[in-house]
């Protein structure tokens, strides 16, 4: 990543590999993962227990089964960083094409666990959310596009991947997943902007997301309803947002202490949310 956004790192090939690896490396990005990985570990080890409890599992299972797949992805991402820019592009296409059939697939093949929008894959023993495997291969198709209009003779790469953004919000939308549809757009959008879009054109693009927000909210029960409730005065104490509400009544800035928190113990999804 460092390679991509500053050039190519100065070092000698006499260096040994893992000194040579470790000066290529984004740190800044790397300290940011970490932090936010070890915030996730304490939040589960406070929330997640309710859960757990209630339904008959040891009490920090979902906190072991966070750091199990966490260390796998720590592990993924050790691999790919010690990957060449070309190498990471191919398989990020890839991961992008797998995840965008994954996702086409939803409506005849997926679940919604009840909660009104089809968004997962259940396999037994685990979910899989295709959205949230897409957003990275997306982030690298689209970049490599928009890179790739700045050469001489180079395609449309810009328009290739604005196609591309649309389709994927499309299908995000039909779900439907508002949220994940938002950020793959404003992803798009910072790309765009930081390739030299005119602000006249980015102006533009923020008027058509407010139209599609309020379309969106005339034409669909589900996103109507949260936008109500994230809105009214008189907030359902059932909703998630009246959860969050009294957790933060409840708590206050400094919170009540650890583990002696009581909404939790009625949170749906304590252990994601």
């Amino acid at each position: 990543m460092t390679e991509m956004v500053y050039g190519t790192v100065p070092v000698r090939n006499s260096d040994p590999v893992l000194p040579r690896w470790w000066q290529t490396l984004d740190k800044w990005s790397l300290t940011a993962i970490l932090l936010l990985f070890s915030i996730g570990i304490l939040l589960g080890l406070a929330a997640s227990p309710p859960l757990a409890a209630k339904n008959g599992l040891a009490p920090f299972h979902y906190v072991q089964r966070q750091m199990l797949f966490g260390g796998l992805a720590m592990l993924v991402m050790l691999v790919t960083s010690m990957m060449s820019p070309s190498l990471v592009r191919r398989l990020g296409v890839l991961g992008f094409l797998g995840a965008f059939l994954a996702l086409v697939m939803l409506p005849w093949l997926g679940t919604d666990f009840g909660k009104g929008a089809v968004r997962w894959y259940s396999l037994g023993f685990a979910a899989i959310q295709p959205a949230e495997f897409l957003k990275p291969g997306f982030v690298v198709i689209a970049a490599w596009l928009m890179s790739a209009s700045q050469e001489i003779n180079g395609p449309p790469g810009r328009l290739y991947s604005f196609v591309i953004a649309v389709t994927v919000v499309g299908f995000l939308v039909m779900q439907p997943d508002f949220g994940q549809a938002a950020l793959v757009l404003f992803g798009w959008g910072v790309m765009y902007f930081v390739a030299g879009a005119p602000m006249l054109l980015l102006i533009a693009m923020a008027g058509l997301v407010v139209f599609g927000g309020t379309f969106a909210y005339e034409n669909s029960e589900h996103f109507a309803r949260r936008i109500d409730g994230f809105l009214s005065a008189e907030i359902d104490p059932n909703t998630q947002i009246g959860y969050a509400t009294n957790a933060i009544q409840e708590g206050g800035f400094f919170g009540v202490g650890v583990g002696e928190g009581q909404v939790k113990w009625s949170l749906p999804d304590a252990h994601t949310d």
